[in-house]
C-alpha cells in the first residue's frame, strides 16, 4: 500500500489534511517503486493513479477531533474540533484508493450534490 499525504490550503490558510491510501495493485509498473522517497515518490504514485479508470466513491463523513499531526498543520490545537471524510474510490469492482480528509471545522461546509432519484424509508 502506498500512502500519501497532501495539505488543502484556501487562501493561504490550510484546510485540510489528507492521507490517501492506494493498493500497490492500482499503481502498476515500476514508476512509483524507481522513485525515490519523498514528493517524487508521491509524485508518481498520483500520476499513475490519475490513469485509472475509477467507477465510482462512496463517502462517510464524522466529528472528531484534530491528532496532533493533523492539528500542527492545520494550525489548530490538539483535540480542536474537525470534520473527517474518508471517501473510497472503486476501479474494476475493487478499492482503487481510500482517502481520509481532516477538514478544521471552523473554516469549511460541506455540501452533497443531488444524485438522482431516493426515497426515505420509514424506520
Amino acid at each position: 500500500v502506498h500512502a500519501v499525504r497532501r495539505t488543502r490550503i484556501s487562501h493561504g490558510q490550510p484546510v485540510a489534511t489528507e492521507l490517501l491510501y492506494i493498493p500497490a495493485a492500482f499503481v502498476p509498473g515500476a514508476a512509483a517503486r524507481q522513485a525515490p522517497g519523498g514528493v517524487e515518490a508521491a509524485r508518481a504514485v498520483m500520476h499513475q493513479l490519475h490513469l485509472t479508470a475509477l467507477e465510482g466513491q462512496d463517502r462517510a463523513v464524522e466529528l472528531g477531533s484534530a491528532r496532533a499531526e493533523d492539528a500542527r498543520q492545520l494550525d489548530r490545537l490538539p483535540g480542536a474540533p474537525v470534520l473527517v471524510v474518508t471517501t473510497r474510490y472503486f476501479s474494476a469492482g475493487h478499492t482503487a484508493a481510500v482517502a481520509v480528509a481532516t477538514y478544521r471545522a471552523d473554516t469549511c461546509r460541506l455540501t452533497f450534490p443531488d444524485t438522482g432519484p431516493f426515497s426515505l424509508m420509514a424506520g
